[in-house]
């Protein structure tokens, strides 16, 4: 009898170890894949912050560039000293600039396309404004090109030099010497006023209504949403 309860302790140990044998891998499988899931939910996790933050950075680095437009649009007609070129009817320097006047052009074009894509279904308000703000900065760009290209500001300069250059104290080549002109406040002023036309009276009215346009109220303001840092 005892005999037989040792042999059907020892079936039961086998079936214990077979029935452990079978589980364990099972288990494994199970812990292991399991690890695998809750690695991919944290990768992916992963993967779509850094998208998002990405598409966040685009998204800012796009409105910004829509944002500056005005600030090229001055550097290339202020800052680099054009308009002063035009107003002072010096038209070799003038006419250098027609290439970046154009390239300027299409620059505001595709930015205004730019607008379109982000703001002209989500904010139309802000699209407006942009729109009628790079519709000027274009009129402006053409106003000044036909009045080069057309002649006017080489007929106003020429006049202006023939009026004022027998007034010069000296024999010595006079035309055309802005540094010369310069050096002589009286002349200077009346060379100035020689270089006025209607032509460039509308273009100075149009730059500062375009200015005005820019102002903070006009302008700014409708964008601080778009930079705020709690955004990003």
């Amino acid at each position: 009898m005892e005999q037989i309860v040792e042999q059907l302790i020892k079936l039961n140990r086998r079936d214990l170890l077979d029935i452990v044998g079978i589980l364990l891998p099972i288990v494994l499988t199970v812990v292991i894949i399991v690890q695998d899931i809750v690695h991919f939910r944290r990768t992916n996790e992963l993967q779509k912050q850094i998208h998002n933050r990405d598409r966040a950075k685009q998204y800012h680095d796009d409105i910004l560039i829509i944002y500056n437009t005005f600030y090229e649009f001055c550097d290339t007609i202020f800052t680099s000293g054009f308009s002063y070129n035009v107003e002072s009817g010096n038209y070799n320097l003038a006419s250098t600039w027609i290439n970046n006047l154009n390239t300027l052009r299409i620059s505001i074009g595709r930015n205004q396309d730019l607008a379109k894509l982000i703001f002209g279904r989500s904010n139309k308000g802000l699209y407006s404004i942009i729109e009628d703000r790079f519709s000027l900065s274009t009129k402006i760009i053409d106003k000044y090109i036909e009045y080069i290209n057309s002649g006017r500001l080489f007929t106003v300069s020429e006049n202006a030099w023939t009026r004022v250059s027998p007034q010069y104290p000296t024999q010595v080549p006079f035309r055309y010497n802005y540094v010369m002109l310069a050096q002589d406040k009286s002349l200077y002023d009346d060379f100035m006023k020689l270089c006025e036309s209607e032509e460039l009276k509308e273009i100075q009215t149009l730059v500062k209504e375009h200015k005005e346009k820019h102002s903070y109220d006009n302008f700014d303001k409708y964008f601080e949403e778009y930079f705020s840092l709690d955004e990003l």
